[in-house]
Protein backbone atom coordinates (compact mmCIF):
# COMPACT_ATOMS: atom_id res chain seq x y z
CA UNK A 1 0.00 0.00 0.00
CA UNK A 2 1.40 3.78 -0.63
CA UNK A 3 1.56 5.65 1.95
CA UNK A 4 -0.28 8.81 2.55
CA UNK A 5 0.61 11.99 0.81
CA UNK A 6 2.24 14.01 3.18
CA UNK A 7 1.24 17.39 3.51
CA UNK A 8 3.42 20.71 3.61
CA UNK A 9 0.10 23.31 4.70
CA UNK A 10 1.82 25.63 7.30
CA UNK A 11 5.48 24.08 6.98
CA UNK A 12 6.26 26.44 4.75
CA UNK A 13 8.71 29.73 5.52
CA UNK A 14 6.84 33.02 5.30
CA UNK A 15 9.29 34.62 2.94
CA UNK A 16 9.05 31.81 0.23
CA UNK A 17 6.78 32.46 -2.66
CA UNK A 18 5.13 29.96 -4.55
CA UNK A 19 6.45 29.78 -8.54
CA UNK A 20 4.74 28.48 -11.04
CA UNK A 21 6.27 26.07 -13.72
CA UNK A 22 7.61 27.28 -16.39
CA UNK A 23 7.90 26.07 -19.71
CA UNK A 24 10.35 27.86 -22.19
CA UNK A 25 8.92 28.57 -25.62
CA UNK A 26 11.00 30.64 -27.57
CA UNK A 27 8.32 32.60 -30.58
CA UNK A 28 9.98 32.85 -34.19
CA UNK A 29 11.70 35.99 -33.50
CA UNK A 30 12.38 36.19 -30.34
CA UNK A 31 13.91 39.81 -28.86
CA UNK A 32 12.66 39.09 -25.36
CA UNK A 33 15.65 37.46 -23.73
CA UNK A 34 19.43 39.39 -24.16
CA UNK A 35 21.52 36.18 -25.45
CA UNK A 36 24.58 36.90 -27.27
CA UNK A 37 25.18 35.50 -30.90
CA UNK A 38 25.91 31.77 -29.88
CA UNK A 39 28.72 32.08 -32.84
CA UNK A 40 30.72 34.57 -30.79
CA UNK A 41 30.78 32.05 -27.63
CA UNK A 42 34.69 31.78 -27.69
CA UNK A 43 34.57 27.89 -26.83
CA UNK A 44 37.66 26.58 -28.41
CA UNK A 45 39.00 29.26 -26.53
CA UNK A 46 37.72 28.76 -23.10
CA UNK A 47 38.30 24.68 -23.92
CA UNK A 48 42.25 25.94 -23.85
CA UNK A 49 41.79 28.13 -21.21
CA UNK A 50 40.36 25.30 -18.92
CA UNK A 51 42.87 23.15 -19.91
CA UNK A 52 45.90 25.02 -18.99
CA UNK A 53 43.94 26.28 -15.74
CA UNK A 54 43.96 22.40 -14.23
CA UNK A 55 47.59 21.65 -15.58
CA UNK A 56 49.34 24.25 -13.13
CA UNK A 57 45.91 24.40 -10.41
CA UNK A 58 43.81 21.28 -11.29
CA UNK A 59 44.86 19.73 -7.75
CA UNK A 60 42.92 22.40 -5.84
CA UNK A 61 39.84 21.33 -6.81
CA UNK A 62 40.55 18.83 -3.72
CA UNK A 63 39.90 21.80 -1.72
CA UNK A 64 37.02 24.39 -1.31
CA UNK A 65 37.38 27.37 -3.21
CA UNK A 66 38.68 30.24 -1.67
CA UNK A 67 35.60 32.23 0.08
CA UNK A 68 35.99 35.44 -2.46
CA UNK A 69 36.59 33.45 -5.25
CA UNK A 70 39.36 32.15 -7.63
CA UNK A 71 42.59 34.56 -6.69
CA UNK A 72 43.70 34.73 -10.21
CA UNK A 73 40.57 36.23 -11.31
CA UNK A 74 40.26 38.54 -8.64
CA UNK A 75 43.56 39.66 -9.87
CA UNK A 76 41.95 39.99 -13.47
CA UNK A 77 39.28 42.27 -11.98
CA UNK A 78 41.52 43.98 -10.12
CA UNK A 79 43.77 45.14 -13.44
CA UNK A 80 40.96 45.35 -15.61
CA UNK A 81 38.96 48.14 -13.31
CA UNK A 82 42.04 49.95 -13.05
CA UNK A 83 42.62 49.81 -17.51
CA UNK A 84 38.89 50.78 -18.12
CA UNK A 85 36.80 52.31 -15.36
CA UNK A 86 39.97 53.70 -13.76
CA UNK A 87 40.30 52.88 -9.89
CA UNK A 88 41.79 50.57 -7.90
CA UNK A 89 40.97 47.90 -5.56
CA UNK A 90 43.30 44.83 -4.17
CA UNK A 91 41.95 41.26 -5.09
CA UNK A 92 40.75 40.96 -1.81
CA UNK A 93 38.23 43.97 -2.11
CA UNK A 94 36.50 41.84 -4.82
CA UNK A 95 34.13 38.86 -4.40
CA UNK A 96 33.53 36.59 -7.59
CA UNK A 97 29.58 35.43 -7.76
CA UNK A 98 27.14 33.38 -9.84
CA UNK A 99 27.12 36.42 -12.29
CA UNK A 100 25.83 39.61 -11.63
CA UNK A 101 22.53 38.69 -10.38
CA UNK A 102 24.10 37.13 -7.44
CA UNK A 103 26.34 40.41 -6.70
CA UNK A 104 23.54 41.95 -6.56
CA UNK A 105 21.41 39.81 -4.78
CA UNK A 106 23.99 39.86 -2.22
CA UNK A 107 24.25 43.95 -1.62
CA UNK A 108 20.71 44.53 -1.56
CA UNK A 109 20.22 41.64 1.27
CA UNK A 110 22.86 43.38 3.46
CA UNK A 111 21.06 46.76 2.81
CA UNK A 112 17.66 46.11 2.51
CA UNK A 113 15.35 45.90 5.52
CA UNK A 114 11.95 45.12 4.61
CA UNK A 115 10.28 48.32 4.55
CA UNK A 116 12.86 50.03 3.16
CA UNK A 117 12.58 52.54 0.08
CA UNK A 118 14.88 52.23 -2.61
CA UNK A 119 15.06 54.65 -5.83
CA UNK A 120 15.59 53.53 -9.11
CA UNK A 121 15.12 54.55 -12.69
CA UNK A 122 12.15 55.04 -13.68
CA UNK A 123 12.34 51.72 -15.68
CA UNK A 124 14.70 49.57 -14.29
CA UNK A 125 16.00 45.87 -14.73
CA UNK A 126 12.76 42.90 -14.12
CA UNK A 127 15.70 40.94 -12.51
CA UNK A 128 16.71 43.23 -9.88
CA UNK A 129 13.56 44.91 -9.35
CA UNK A 130 12.31 41.20 -8.18
CA UNK A 131 15.01 41.12 -6.31
CA UNK A 132 14.32 44.39 -4.62
CA UNK A 133 10.68 43.52 -3.95
CA UNK A 134 11.78 40.22 -2.32
CA UNK A 135 13.58 41.91 -0.08
CA UNK A 136 10.45 43.42 0.96
CA UNK A 137 11.92 47.11 0.03
CA UNK A 138 9.30 49.76 -1.47
CA UNK A 139 10.86 50.66 -4.31
CA UNK A 140 10.26 53.79 -6.89
CA UNK A 141 11.18 54.85 -10.04
CA UNK A 142 12.76 58.68 -10.97
CA UNK A 143 12.38 60.00 -14.12
CA UNK A 144 14.67 59.33 -16.85
CA UNK A 145 15.21 61.30 -20.48
CA UNK A 146 17.18 60.02 -23.35
CA UNK A 147 20.33 60.65 -20.99
CA UNK A 148 19.56 58.58 -18.11
CA UNK A 149 18.60 59.81 -14.47
CA UNK A 150 17.84 63.61 -14.55
CA UNK A 151 19.31 65.26 -11.53
CA UNK A 152 16.87 67.70 -10.10
CA UNK A 153 13.71 65.66 -10.11
CA UNK A 154 15.73 62.87 -8.24
CA UNK A 155 16.32 65.55 -5.03
CA UNK A 156 13.07 66.66 -5.49
CA UNK A 157 11.62 62.85 -5.37
CA UNK A 158 14.06 62.07 -2.57
CA UNK A 159 12.60 65.36 -0.71
CA UNK A 160 9.00 64.52 -1.08
CA UNK A 161 10.13 60.58 0.17
CA UNK A 162 11.52 62.51 3.21
CA UNK A 163 8.88 64.23 3.45
CA UNK A 164 6.57 60.78 3.57
CA UNK A 165 8.70 59.79 6.28
CA UNK A 166 10.10 57.24 3.78
CA UNK A 167 13.70 58.64 3.21
CA UNK A 168 15.26 56.09 0.71
CA UNK A 169 17.90 53.88 1.74
CA UNK A 170 20.03 53.61 -1.56
CA UNK A 171 19.62 54.47 -5.58
CA UNK A 172 20.27 51.26 -7.84
CA UNK A 173 20.87 52.33 -11.35
CA UNK A 174 22.68 50.79 -14.51
CA UNK A 175 24.11 54.12 -15.69
CA UNK A 176 25.70 52.54 -18.66
CA UNK A 177 23.89 51.08 -21.30
CA UNK A 178 20.45 51.14 -18.98
CA UNK A 179 18.08 48.00 -19.26
CA UNK A 180 16.06 48.59 -20.69
CA UNK A 181 16.28 52.36 -21.72
CA UNK A 182 19.42 51.72 -23.46
CA UNK A 183 20.69 55.18 -21.84
CA UNK A 184 24.03 56.27 -20.75
CA UNK A 185 24.46 59.03 -17.84
CA UNK A 186 27.14 61.77 -18.85
CA UNK A 187 30.02 62.38 -16.41
CA UNK A 188 28.16 65.93 -15.56
CA UNK A 189 25.02 64.18 -14.32
CA UNK A 190 27.27 61.71 -12.28
CA UNK A 191 28.61 64.06 -10.77
CA UNK A 192 25.81 65.98 -9.91
CA UNK A 193 23.98 62.91 -8.80
CA UNK A 194 27.11 62.02 -6.53
CA UNK A 195 26.70 65.56 -4.42
CA UNK A 196 22.93 64.60 -4.16
CA UNK A 197 23.73 61.21 -2.78
CA UNK A 198 26.58 62.93 -0.27
CA UNK A 199 23.35 65.01 0.81
CA UNK A 200 20.81 63.03 1.75
CA UNK A 201 23.72 60.11 3.02
CA UNK A 202 22.26 57.55 -0.23
CA UNK A 203 24.52 54.89 -0.96
CA UNK A 204 24.50 53.90 -4.45
CA UNK A 205 24.75 50.53 -6.76
CA UNK A 206 26.15 50.89 -9.44
CA UNK A 207 25.53 47.96 -11.86
CA UNK A 208 27.61 48.06 -14.30
CA UNK A 209 27.48 45.08 -16.04
CA UNK A 210 27.15 46.61 -19.77
CA UNK A 211 29.76 48.79 -20.27
CA UNK A 212 32.02 46.42 -22.25
CA UNK A 213 29.58 46.54 -25.05
CA UNK A 214 30.37 49.67 -26.45
CA UNK A 215 29.56 49.90 -30.08
CA UNK A 216 30.43 53.74 -30.45
CA UNK A 217 31.57 57.08 -28.92
CA UNK A 218 32.98 57.22 -25.95
CA UNK A 219 32.86 55.25 -22.27
CA UNK A 220 31.66 57.24 -18.84
CA UNK A 221 33.33 57.16 -16.02
CA UNK A 222 32.11 54.98 -13.52
CA UNK A 223 30.58 56.28 -10.36
CA UNK A 224 33.06 54.25 -8.24
CA UNK A 225 35.50 55.77 -10.56
CA UNK A 226 34.52 59.27 -9.66
CA UNK A 227 34.06 58.88 -5.63
CA UNK A 228 36.59 56.92 -3.66
CA UNK A 229 34.58 57.57 -0.54
CA UNK A 230 33.17 54.46 -0.11
CA UNK A 231 29.25 55.83 -0.91
CA UNK A 232 29.51 53.45 -3.99
CA UNK A 233 28.96 49.74 -4.30
CA UNK A 234 29.53 48.30 -7.76
CA UNK A 235 29.10 45.21 -9.95
CA UNK A 236 29.94 44.24 -12.82
CA UNK A 237 29.94 40.86 -14.88
CA UNK A 238 31.73 38.77 -17.26
CA UNK A 239 28.39 37.19 -18.45
CA UNK A 240 27.61 39.77 -21.84
CA UNK A 241 31.31 39.14 -22.96
CA UNK A 242 31.68 35.38 -22.94
CA UNK A 243 28.19 33.91 -21.86
CA UNK A 244 25.75 34.08 -19.41
CA UNK A 245 25.75 29.94 -19.07
CA UNK A 246 28.71 30.32 -17.32
CA UNK A 247 27.42 32.48 -14.47
CA UNK A 248 30.51 34.76 -13.87
CA UNK A 249 30.10 38.48 -12.32
CA UNK A 250 31.80 40.34 -9.42
CA UNK A 251 31.27 42.99 -6.76
CA UNK A 252 33.94 45.07 -4.86
CA UNK A 253 32.07 47.29 -1.70
CA UNK A 254 33.55 48.80 1.42
CA UNK A 255 34.81 46.47 3.56
CA UNK A 256 31.82 46.24 6.15
CA UNK A 257 29.37 45.99 3.16
CA UNK A 258 31.16 42.84 2.33
CA UNK A 259 31.11 41.04 5.50
CA UNK A 260 27.51 41.88 5.61
CA UNK A 261 26.45 40.73 2.22
CA UNK A 262 29.06 37.28 2.66
CA UNK A 263 27.15 36.64 5.45
CA UNK A 264 23.96 35.91 2.83
CA UNK A 265 25.71 33.76 0.15
CA UNK A 266 25.02 29.83 0.46
CA UNK A 267 27.69 27.47 -0.51
CA UNK A 268 31.49 29.06 -2.05
CA UNK A 269 30.47 30.71 -4.81
CA UNK A 270 30.81 29.79 -8.58
CA UNK A 271 32.62 27.05 -9.76
CA UNK A 272 36.35 26.91 -9.39
CA UNK A 273 36.43 24.47 -12.26
CA UNK A 274 34.52 27.58 -14.70
CA UNK A 275 36.83 30.09 -13.07
CA UNK A 276 39.79 28.54 -14.59
CA UNK A 277 38.22 28.49 -18.38
CA UNK A 278 37.46 31.99 -17.78
CA UNK A 279 40.89 33.85 -16.20
CA UNK A 280 42.75 31.74 -18.51
CA UNK A 281 40.59 33.27 -21.79
CA UNK A 282 40.45 36.53 -20.79
CA UNK A 283 43.92 36.98 -19.69
CA UNK A 284 44.88 35.79 -23.17
CA UNK A 285 42.23 37.35 -25.61
CA UNK A 286 39.57 39.33 -23.56
CA UNK A 287 40.23 42.81 -25.93
CA UNK A 288 40.02 41.08 -28.95
CA UNK A 289 37.09 39.49 -27.90
CA UNK A 290 35.11 42.33 -27.06
CA UNK A 291 36.60 44.14 -30.21
CA UNK A 292 35.03 41.06 -31.94
CA UNK A 293 31.60 40.60 -30.54
CA UNK A 294 30.90 44.02 -30.74
CA UNK A 295 31.55 44.85 -34.16
CA UNK A 296 29.31 41.55 -34.95
CA UNK A 297 26.26 43.45 -32.39
CA UNK A 298 26.78 46.91 -34.05
CA UNK A 299 25.28 45.24 -37.25
CA UNK A 300 22.64 44.03 -36.11
CA UNK A 301 21.52 46.92 -33.75
CA UNK A 302 22.13 49.05 -37.26
CA UNK A 303 19.28 46.49 -38.66
CA UNK A 304 16.92 46.80 -35.65
CA UNK A 305 17.04 50.72 -35.78
CA UNK A 306 16.98 50.83 -39.41
CA UNK A 307 13.71 48.16 -39.66
CA UNK A 308 12.31 50.08 -37.03
CA UNK A 309 12.47 53.89 -39.10
CA UNK A 310 11.21 51.99 -42.38
CA UNK A 311 7.73 49.98 -40.13
CA UNK A 312 7.23 52.21 -37.00
CA UNK A 313 8.22 55.76 -38.10
CA UNK A 314 4.63 56.12 -39.58
CA UNK A 315 3.07 54.93 -36.28
CA UNK A 316 3.83 58.00 -34.28
CA UNK A 317 6.43 55.78 -32.26
CA UNK A 318 9.90 57.02 -30.76
CA UNK A 319 12.86 54.46 -29.90
CA UNK A 320 16.08 54.81 -28.49
CA UNK A 321 19.47 55.10 -30.08
CA UNK A 322 21.85 52.90 -28.06
CA UNK A 323 25.74 53.42 -28.49
CA UNK A 324 26.06 50.40 -27.06
CA UNK A 325 24.49 47.29 -24.86
CA UNK A 326 21.70 45.07 -26.19
CA UNK A 327 18.28 46.82 -26.02
CA UNK A 328 16.38 49.29 -27.91
CA UNK A 329 13.54 51.12 -25.80
CA UNK A 330 10.68 51.20 -28.39
CA UNK A 331 7.77 54.01 -26.85
CA UNK A 332 4.60 54.38 -28.90
CA UNK A 333 1.91 56.43 -28.60
CA UNK A 334 -0.35 56.44 -25.86
CA UNK A 335 -3.57 54.44 -27.55
CA UNK A 336 -1.07 50.81 -27.91
CA UNK A 337 -1.24 49.31 -25.12
CA UNK A 338 1.77 47.12 -25.83
CA UNK A 339 1.14 45.16 -22.45
CA UNK A 340 -2.58 43.31 -24.14
CA UNK A 341 -0.94 43.57 -27.40
CA UNK A 342 2.18 40.96 -26.01
CA UNK A 343 0.43 37.91 -26.31
CA UNK A 344 -1.15 38.35 -29.35
CA UNK A 345 2.25 39.69 -30.64
CA UNK A 346 3.77 36.25 -29.44
CA UNK A 347 1.41 34.11 -30.67
CA UNK A 348 1.59 35.29 -33.96
CA UNK A 349 5.69 34.72 -33.88
CA UNK A 350 7.45 38.03 -32.48
CA UNK A 351 8.64 38.47 -28.66
CA UNK A 352 9.03 41.46 -26.70
CA UNK A 353 9.18 42.28 -22.92
CA UNK A 354 6.01 45.06 -22.08
CA UNK A 355 7.80 48.05 -20.56
CA UNK A 356 5.10 47.68 -17.52
CA UNK A 357 6.97 44.38 -16.53
CA UNK A 358 10.07 47.49 -15.75
CA UNK A 359 7.89 49.82 -14.25
CA UNK A 360 8.23 50.23 -9.87
CA UNK A 361 5.59 52.96 -10.48
CA UNK A 362 3.23 51.39 -12.46
CA UNK A 363 3.45 52.58 -16.10
CA UNK A 364 4.58 51.71 -19.13
CA UNK A 365 2.12 50.15 -21.14
CA UNK A 366 2.59 52.23 -24.43
CA UNK A 367 6.55 51.10 -24.09
CA UNK A 368 8.27 47.29 -25.29
CA UNK A 369 11.93 46.14 -25.02
CA UNK A 370 13.63 44.96 -27.79
CA UNK A 371 16.73 43.19 -27.90
CA UNK A 372 18.85 42.25 -30.55
CA UNK A 373 21.49 40.79 -29.94
CA UNK A 374 20.96 37.13 -30.13
CA UNK A 375 19.79 36.61 -34.22
CA UNK A 376 21.57 38.07 -37.01
CA UNK A 377 20.74 41.49 -38.94
CA UNK A 378 18.52 39.58 -41.31
CA UNK A 379 16.45 38.11 -38.25
CA UNK A 380 15.99 42.04 -36.83
CA UNK A 381 14.52 43.08 -39.82
CA UNK A 382 12.56 40.20 -40.69
CA UNK A 383 11.02 40.32 -37.08
CA UNK A 384 10.50 44.48 -36.78
CA UNK A 385 8.32 44.33 -40.21
CA UNK A 386 6.24 41.32 -38.84
CA UNK A 387 5.73 43.04 -35.47
CA UNK A 388 4.60 46.05 -37.29
CA UNK A 389 2.48 44.44 -39.48
CA UNK A 390 0.78 42.54 -36.80
CA UNK A 391 0.10 45.93 -34.56
CA UNK A 392 -1.39 47.50 -37.56
CA UNK A 393 -3.62 44.55 -37.83
CA UNK A 394 -4.83 44.43 -34.43
CA UNK A 395 -4.94 48.12 -34.23
CA UNK A 396 -7.48 47.98 -37.13
CA UNK A 397 -9.58 45.63 -35.71
CA UNK A 398 -9.92 47.64 -32.15
CA UNK A 399 -10.83 50.43 -33.87
CA UNK A 400 -13.36 48.70 -36.34
CA UNK A 401 -14.81 47.20 -33.09
CA UNK A 402 -15.27 50.26 -31.44
CA UNK A 403 -16.04 52.27 -34.24
CA UNK A 404 -19.97 53.63 -34.27
CA UNK A 405 -22.39 51.49 -35.84
CA UNK A 406 -20.14 49.14 -35.59
CA UNK A 407 -21.36 45.02 -34.33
Amino acid sequence: MPSPKFSYDGLFSSRSQEVPARKVVHPKYDFVVAYPDPETVPLDGLVDGLKEGLERDGKDLAYYPHPLGLPELRELVTSKLERDRGFKVTPEQVVITSGSSEANWLVIQALTNPGDTVITEEFVYTGTLGQLRRAGANVVGTPVDDEGIVPEPLEDLIKLLIKQNKRPKYLYTIPEFQNPTGTTLPRQRREKILEIAHRHKMPILEDDCYVDLRLEGKTQPAFRSLDDSGIVNYVASFSKILAPGLRHGYFTVPDEVQRRALSFRAGGGPSQFTSYAVVEYLKRDMYDHISDINGVQRHKRDAMLGALGERFGGMGAKWSHPQGGLYVWLEMPKNYDMTALQPICFEAGVGYAAGANFAPNGNGDNFARLCYGHPSPEYNREGIALLADIIEKQMAKNKARVAPGAR
